[in-house]
């Protein structure tokens, strides 16, 4: 099992890279393709310039995904996955031992093994992207659900107005910052990219400031339920904004505001609900190590 090709597929770019004896490669990307066969073509073709032997090929990607059998009830934003077995899709394509998994729970097996979670019991990632992922670890095992659908936090309610779709990835994916800020700024948002937005909040831009106010706050409430509700060691925040050190700055602040009104409820009982964040330590590659330990534990000879 020394040469692994993994795959992390998103909605916008594919990455790829090699992990040889543990350790992951350059990492290269493509745009996501669009159709099926497009999707069948990149991928092969990948393979194809792999310029070493292969021991398997192992798959992050969104969806309500079983690990175990395969079955996908759909691949998220690749609208051309439903009702599949991806197992049975990847050894057409590749012809190699496969292994998939759903990206936000691939994130946090990358974690377990190699990041903020090694040697934690308990512990939650929230994934900050075009949507927002989650994934649970009780007794470090992953959590899936009846339905492998545990830590769609993209589908949290965010109020009590039941007539409006107020989800969580509308106030906490990446579009929940650009969007509004372009829009202060007058700027094209599709032209808007994360970098810059931070670069304005270094800058002490007061538009940049009230935007991601807002944004850590509602992430900050979630956090709160997720503490609450599991008792959990630590949060990780992944997706690609979390290698700027500026969110988990605000989302402190916005933490700090929340707790404020609760101090009659005591120091101790304060501290046990308290949350432990802190901000992923493999950033954007988190998928494509979960993908590779995951198929370690599945393949392991």
């Amino acid at each position: 099992m020394s040469n692994i090709l993994v795959f992390d597929i998103g909605g916008t770019f594919v990455k790829h890279a090699i992990v040889q004896a543990g350790k992951l490669g350059n990492v290269h990307k493509f745009k996501t393709p669009k159709t099926k066969e497009q999707f069948k073509q990149e991928l092969v073709a990948t393979l194809e310039n792999v310029p070493c032997a292969l021991s398997g090929v192992s798959i992050s990607m969104p969806g309500v995904i079983n690990p175990e059998t395969g079955f996908a009830l759909h691949g998220g934003s690749l609208r051309f996955i439903h009702k599949e077995n991806l197992l049975t899709l990847f050894s057409s394509y590749f012809n190699l031992p496969v292994a998939v998994h759903n990206d936000a729970k691939a994130a946090i097996i990358g974690e377990m093994n190699e990041g903020q979670l090694r040697g934690i019991q308990n512990g939650a990632m929230i994934v900050l992207g075009t949507g927002v992922g989650g994934s649970i670890m009780l007794n470090r095992k992953v959590l899936s659900g009846t339905h492998q659908s545990a830590g769609e936090l993209s589908l949290l309610k965010t109020s009590t107005d039941l007539e409006k779709a107020d989800f969580l990835v509308a106030r906490n994916g990446i579009h929940a910052l650009l969007c509004p800020f372009a829009k202060a700024k007058q700027l094209d948002p599709d032209k808007l990219s994360g970098e810059l937005f931070f670069e304005a909040l270094k800058q002490d831009d007061p538009d940049a400031i009230s935007i991601m106010e807002r944004f850590t706050d509602s992430l900050a409430v979630q956090i709160w339920n997720l503490q609450a509700t599991l008792d959990l060691d630590k949060i990780v925040i992944g997706g690609g904004i979390s290698s700027q050190s500026l969110l988990l700055d605000y989302l402190q602040a916005s933490m700090k505001k929340l707790v404020a009104p609760l101090s009659h409820l005591g120091g101790s009982l304060l501290e046990t609900i308290q949350p432990v964040i802190e901000l992923s330590s493999l950033g954007n590659n988190a998928n494509l190590l979960g993908a590779y330990h995951h198929f370690k534990a599945n393949h392991a000879k």
